[in-house]
This record gives structure tokens, sequence and C-alpha cells, in this order.
């Protein structure tokens, strides 16, 4: 930050000391709440966070501008399901030699044993640090001494050189908040954008004005309390989405008598400084220790897709991905002969390889699924923490990301499908849809014979496309074939495999299949004359997952989705079809989602078909209702009995 200050300020020293301090005092803990052993107003809560204390102010002078944020926490530990929150992270932002650091730290346990109050102080040698991303390092801690009834409590100061890394506050949590409060002390010249997110209002906002000699501050000041524990629904993309909680983020600089310097800018400006900058895109134009690789691997090829592929498969088979998500690359050569990187890492290297054989290229920038949706009217690079490469052939955008091994190119993995990607680049900047390009198709099909005593023998086989192929192979070789089968089968209602076969594992353009000879011994329901059959004797849906009559959240599968199951059953010559459930559909509008439900008899044959499909990814609120109606009727039809009869 140290570039925002220039000539026209450089008479001005302050320093501002905030006189407002934590509603409460390190280790004075009422007794009330050391006893407490539930939550009065969640009796259900695993912990309770009972005051959460935090500000934020600068510290200006000739030739540096600091922030300091300090927090001071204390939480109740309820049932031993909460225990984790003894578990603390503290992100800290590093930018070139500068980093946030922790200037104190202080954190204690305090149990009440015999009547009296034990506190256990952590000892700095608990405190580690690890490396997590490009501009992240993160220092981790466990408090002491934890067990059920204790109360945990933490005090910590940061010095940072980032006023555009300025802290956020959250002021709901996955436990309930007691009570919240955070100032926010924002100099004159440090013009900065706020919003406000989730369900949650504040109980307090005010704004004090603070006039100095020289300048003007504004006190922003929240409060919430009794916030209620954030409850998780399923199929959500990133819970920080939807937390009650405070952004702010650097828009400009306003110095008196100077013109102001824009900070947040806008999104096309992002793109300018990164085209052009050293570790960016710099590193794909550079690089040249990859022109021999590239020809390497393109030797003979003279069709541009072919030569995009070769270099995609080349990298997708060669380099691991660590399971870092990150946005800037670090030093390719190193990645490229460690052979192991973050998905910038990978990508760049895609990037850049693809450079050196002529082809044109430019990064995409996008925030994953589990790091939250874009607000686009906040042109801040915080948002985003994903890098994929993308080319233009002709009229056919293809968009590259080669981390996952069992992808074919073209085809992103999951955790990038969350809406929109900014394209960096000097002549094709711009937002671009990052969708889904196929579903997660399972095919079941199954040839069963049943004898007289109600036991199924024959051939079950699932076929296997798009996300779905993915998971498969990706769940065979991580575990082999053997763990791989232990736990596939432990979730089937079969007795007995008496063969397993696998097809196309290796072959991505394939679709791979699995086929197992079966034995079901205890599924069919025996009652005098009669036998009682449920035909899905997989994939079976059995508990409607939206269970609450209204949603306040929208609902994101991810990717679309559809599961056939089809079964045909050859009966004994004693055995007659008493009764048989009948057949089932039901649309969504627009065609957004369908459940088909089929019995039909030929001679001593039944064929059952079942087939759900989800064709789009995200539901809103409104659409919640028939989406919930929908697998009502999924669970119940596939609840149904065949009921067979003998003669």
């Amino acid at each position: 930050m140290k570039a925002l200050l220039f000539s026209g300020f450089l008479a001005l020293t302050v320093c501002h000391v905030c006189a407002q301090k934590s509603p409460i005092l390190y280790g004075i803990i009422p007794l009330e709440d050391l006893k407490m052993t539930t939550y009065p107003l969640d009796t259900s809560a695993v912990a309770v966070v009972l005051t959460d204390f935090g500000k934020v102010y600068t510290s200006i002078n000739a030739v540096d501008v600091r922030l300091t944020y300090e927090r001071h926490v204390r939480i109740k530990i309820l049932k031993k399901e909460g225990l984790n929150w003894a578990n603390f992270i503290i992100p800290l932002f590093h930018d070139g030699g500068h980093e946030e650091r922790i200037t104190r730290l202080r954190a204690s346990t305090f149990n009440l044993e015999h009547g009296k109050l034990v506190e256990t102080e952590m000892e700095k040698s608990s405190v580690f640090k690890e490396h997590h991303s490009h501009n992240i390092n993160l220092q981790k801690f466990t408090f002491p001494n934890v067990k059920e009834g204790s109360v945990l409590e933490l005090n910590v100061t940061i010095a940072s050189d980032f006023l555009t890394a300025f802290p956020n506050w959250q002021f709901q949590f996955d436990i309930p908040v007691r009570w919240s409060e955070y100032w926010a002390f924002l100099h004159e010249f440090f013009v900065f954008e706020k919003y406000m997110q989730g369900y949650v209002p504040t109980t307090l906002y005010e704004v004090e004005t603070v006039n100095h000699t020289d300048y003007v501050e504004f006190a922003h000041h929240w409060i919430s309390k009794n916030v209620p524990a954030f409850k998780a629904e399923p199929f959500m993309t990133c819970k920080n989405d939807y937390f009650s909680k405070i952004n702010i983020a650097l828009s400009h600089v306003s110095f008196r008598n100077e013109m102001p310097l824009e900070i947040m800018s806008s999104w096309e400006r992002l793109s300018d400084r990164l085209v052009d900058h050293d570790e960016f895109g710099k590193m794909i134009t550079g690089s040249g220790f990859l022109k021999a690789k590239a020809l390497e691997v393109t030797a003979g090829l003279t069709d541009p897709e072919q030569k995009v592929e070769a270099i995609f498969r080349y990298v997708q088979q060669t380099l691991e991905w660590n399971e870092i998500n990150d946005k800037y690359p670090d030093n390719l050569k190193k990645v490229f002969e460690d052979k192991k990187g973050s998905a910038a890492d990978i990508n760049f290297v895609v990037a850049a390889l693809l450079d050196k054989v002529d082809i044109p290229v430019d990064m995409v920038l996008l925030s994953t699924r589990d790091h939250g949706f874009v607000r686009k009217m906040y042109p801040m690079d915080r948002q985003l923490n994903y890098a994929i490469a993308s080319v233009k052939l002709g009229d056919k955008l293809l968009l590259l990301d080669a981390t996952e091994k069992y992808l074919p190119i073209g085809i992103l993995p999951e955790r990038c499908l969350n809406g929109e990607g900014l394209v960096i680049s000097k002549t094709r900047f711009g937002w671009i849809p990052i969708e889904p390009k196929v579903k997660a198709r399972t095919s079941i099909n199954s040839d069963l014979v049943i004898d007289s005593q109600g036991e199924l023998k024959g051939k079950m086989s699932f076929t296997y496309d798009g996300y779905a192929a993915q998971e498969l192979r990706s769940n065979y070789f991580k575990k082999g074939e053997s763990a791989y089968l232990k736990a596939f089968l432990s979730k089937k209602l079969w007795t007995e495999i008496e063969k397993s076969e696998f097809q196309n594992l290796s072959e991505i353009k394939k679709n791979p299949r699995q086929s197992h000879d079966v034995v079901v011994s205890e599924h069919v329901t025996m009652s005098g004359d009669l036998l009682y059959l449920n035909p899905m004797l997989s994939e079976q849906i059995q508990e409607n997952v939206f269970k609450l009559e209204n949603r306040e959240y929208p609902v994101d599968f991810g990717k679309p989705f559809e599961t056939t199951y089809v079964a045909r059953f050859t009966l004994p010559d004693d055995i007659v079809v008493d009764e048989i459930p009948k057949p089932k559909l039901l649309t969504l509008p627009n065609g957004a989602a369908k459940y088909a439900y089929n019995v039909t008899q030929a001679g001593n044959v039944l064929n059952v078909v079942s087939l759900l499909q989800i064709n789009k990814s995200l539901f809103d609120q409104t659409e919640y209702p028939d989406l919930r109606e929908l697998y009502n009727l999924v669970v119940s039809k596939q609840a149904e009995q065949i009921v067979l009869k003998k003669k």
C-alpha cells in the first residue's frame, strides 16, 4: 500500500488510537456462562459464540499506511460435537516481500473444576504456519484442554500493509451468536464500498463522525444480538454466500488537492493490469523453457484443435494437482520440474505450452463453488480464486482445466460451475458463462430371475457418462478395485457377488461400465402365498432431502443429472402377478425436471422403468415447491411393491 502515498501527503502524520473496547475482559467469565449446559435460545446448539468483538483502524505516516485488526472472541462448548470449534485458522495475506503479521495472540481454555476457574493457556509452540495459496498463508492452532463445558477465549491483533485486504466481519456462524460487535474506522481519504449480505439483519448500525485537526474519520459500528445458527439446506453452494456478514472493500483514494486514485476501478482495468503483469500474462508469453516440450508434444500435428488436445492431455497426465485452488501461479519452471502444483500452476502451464505453438490463449478467472458467487458490481479480485485457460478455435470456445485426470477436454470440474468467469484478454475481455456441458448420467440395467422362494439371481450393469463417469474413474483408481468394490457393494442390497467386470475405465472418450453377477436372497418379503418385491434393487431414493415446506435459499445441484433404472424380472411357472404399481409421469414447468415410472408385464416377464431427470442446475425459491413435490413422488413410487402370488 505504500504506493498509495504520494508527495502531496508526505507532510501529514496521523496515528489514531481507538477508544472503543471489547465489552468483555479477558478471563473474567460470568459464573452462569461457565455453568451453562444448554443455550436457552437454541437447546440443540453444540456450542455458542458468547461474544465476538472486532475493530479495525488505520495508522498513517509520511512513508507508510497500515491496518490494525483486533478481535476478541469467547466461545462456549456445550456438546462433544462442538469440540471442533477449538481448532482455529487465521488467514494472512502476503504479496511480494510484505505479509500480514500477528502482533499479539493469546488463547486460553477455561474450565470450572471443583468449583474453581482453571485457565489453560495455549503455548506459542502450538501455532504453526501453512502455505495455502499464492497470496495466503494460514496460521493454525488448537485450544488446549478442551472438553464439554469449556469456555474458549481468543485475543488477537493483526497488522497489515494491505488496505485492499480490508477485513470483512461475519455475524453468523453454524452455531448461534449471543453478541457480535464490529467497529470499522474509515479515514476520509480512503473511500470504501460496503455491502451487507445474509438474511439476518443487524440489531444496530450507526456511523459516528470524528473530526481531527487535519482530517475526518468515520466510525462505522454494527451490533448483532442473538443471531441464530445458520442452518444449511441440501444442495447449496458456499455457505459463505448466505451468512449474515458485512463486506468492506477499498474503492479509491482521494487526498485533498490530488486527483482521486481508483483502486477498485473496474473489471476491465483489472484485466488490463493482469495481461502484461510479470506474474500473470508474461508467465504465458515468457516461460521459454517450455518451447522444446511444446514442439515435442505437437510433433507431426497441423490441425490447431489436435495440438490443443495433445498439449492438454500431456499436462493432464503429467502434472498432479495438489488440490489447492488458486488464480495466480508460482514459478512455472519449478512446477514443471516437480510435476505438481495448484490449479493456477497447472492451467498456466497449459496456456504457456499453447502459446509456444502459436495458439492464442487467454486465462479465465472465476470463483469456485466453495468460494462463493461473484458480486459483479464490486470489481475486486479477491472475489475470484481460480484460473482456467480458454482457446477460441473459429466459432468454438474451449475452456481448459487440466487438474482432473478423468475429465474429457472441454469439460470443467464441478467445482468451477459457479455462474460466470472473467476472460483476461486484450481482445476478448468480458464475462462468459461457466456452465456444465454434460450431465451426470447413470444407467442401470438388470436382468434377474426370481425363484419360488423369492431369491433373485442374474446380472446388474451400470453405465456412466459425463460427471458420473469421472466420479467412477476417480474412485476406482484412487482406491483400487478391491477397496472400490467393497465400498460400492456396502451400499447395495445384494447378498452375494459371483463375478464383477469393469470396462472402458482407461479410455476417457468411452463410457465406463461395471457389471456384476449377483444373488439377492433377502429382498423379497413373503407372507403366506404372497411375495412382495420392491423392484428398485439400486439407486432407490428412500427419503426426500427437501424436508422444509419453504426454502430460503436456491437449490443448486451443480450440474444436471439423469438416473435411468431398467429392470427385467423373469418369474417361475408357479408364480403369477397379483398387483403391479400404476404408471406415473410428472414433468416440471419448462421441462426443468421429470420423473417417469412404469411397470409392465409380458407373459412371465416384468419390465420396470424408473427415470429421474434434473435438466438444469439451479432452481430458485419460487420453483422449490414443485421440485419438492417431484421428490415426494419419486420416494413414493420407488417404495411401491410388486405383489406376486403362488399358484
